[in-house]
């Protein structure tokens, strides 16, 4: 016996509410031109479904492979990463601000919109910066403030210079899902540098 009912786009049209009620019971598939074409679900059915966003990533994909020596490095570097946020008043956590900008580089994301919009909906990234599958990103104001607030500290951006020579550099080349932006990363430094500088 099946557990979801089947409707055509013409009866979809001439019942919507009878269907949607319907749906609220047991799911509802949709045929078009014969064929499935989208579900009707209860928002409880909805959320039943959904899995925690790790169980959709590939366990033996790089990123998760690399991930511990990465969190350990900001680890050993949390005092940095509490103070710049105490100082700075960051709504996004400095670890987890560290992971975006991170995958910024690693996919060589070329705008901070697309990097919004890949965090929005890219299971991957999602799953490195430690969102639910429900969870809200941050607006798009928080993101871009707290980013430059990282990037306006040289050793924040020191910090990411570490972990991409330590973690990343020796192995990139057997790892080609990443297509690191080396260009970026020195546009980053080099702020720094003429900060640096221009101070002594």
């Amino acid at each position: 016996m099946e557990r979801y009912s089947k409707v055509g786009m013409q009866e979809l049209d001439q019942r919507l509410s009878k269907i949607v009620e319907a749906a609220r019971k047991q799911p509802v598939s949709v045929y078009r031109y014969g064929a499935p074409w989208v579900w009707i679900v209860s928002q409880d059915d909805w959320q039943g479904a959904l899995k925690e966003v790790s169980s959709y990533i590939p366990q033996g994909h790089s990123l998760v492979l690399l991930r511990p020596q990465i969190d350990d490095l900001l680890a050993e570097h949390r005092d940095v990463l509490q103070g710049l946020n105490a100082e700075a008043g960051m709504l996004i956590a400095p670890q987890t601000a560290m992971h975006i900008l991170l995958l910024q580089l690693l996919y060589s994301v070329p705008s901070e919109q697309q990097l919004y919009e890949q965090l929005n909906y890219n299971l991957l990234f999602r799953w490195f910066v430690g969102l639910d599958l429900n969870q809200k990103v941050w607006s798009f104001n928080v993101l871009s403030k707290d980013l430059a607030t990282l990037l306006g500290d040289a050793r924040a951006v020191r910090l990411i210079q570490k972990i991409i020579g330590e973690v990343f550099c020796g192995a990139l080349l057997q790892m080609p899902e990443f297509s690191l932006n080396f260009a970026l990363l020195h546009t980053w430094l080099a702020r720094h540098a003429t900060t640096s500088t221009a101070s002594n």
